[in-house]
């Protein structure tokens, strides 16, 4: 089981992942201006610049996703246990990415 040190580490770790991701989709609010272009091809660039941007967006909200059960974990006494299989999950992942819900063994079948 991870150390309480470790653990609030992790937590420092994924609050700030968390403010940067939420500082992200704050500044990626801002669609892009549909206007009136009689360009078809400024048209067609403002709705492919349009549809990364949700792209990009929908990616954040999915990590974000991550980052607050892993810290719902840690209030809870839950983290560093596998989703899947129920084992410690090895510290090395939590290294990489600290919101991970599987262990390595598990993140192989999927």
């Amino acid at each position: 089981m991870i150390d309480e040190k470790t653990t609030e580490q992790f937590k420092e770790k994924l609050n700030k992942k968390k403010l940067e991701i939420e500082g992200e989709l704050k500044n990626n609010k801002d669609f892009p201006d549909f206007g009136s272009d009689v360009d078809p091809d400024e048209e067609t660039d403002e709705v492919a610049a349009f549809g990364n941007q949700l792209s990009v967006n929908q990616t954040l909200k999915e990590h974000l996703a991550d980052i607050d059960s892993a810290l719902k974990k840690i209030q809870e006494g839950k983290y560093g246990i596998c989703e899947k299989c129920k084992k410690e999950i090895p510290l090395e992942i939590f290294e990489v990415d600290p919101e991970s819900r599987l262990c390595k063994e598990c993140k192989k079948q999927k």
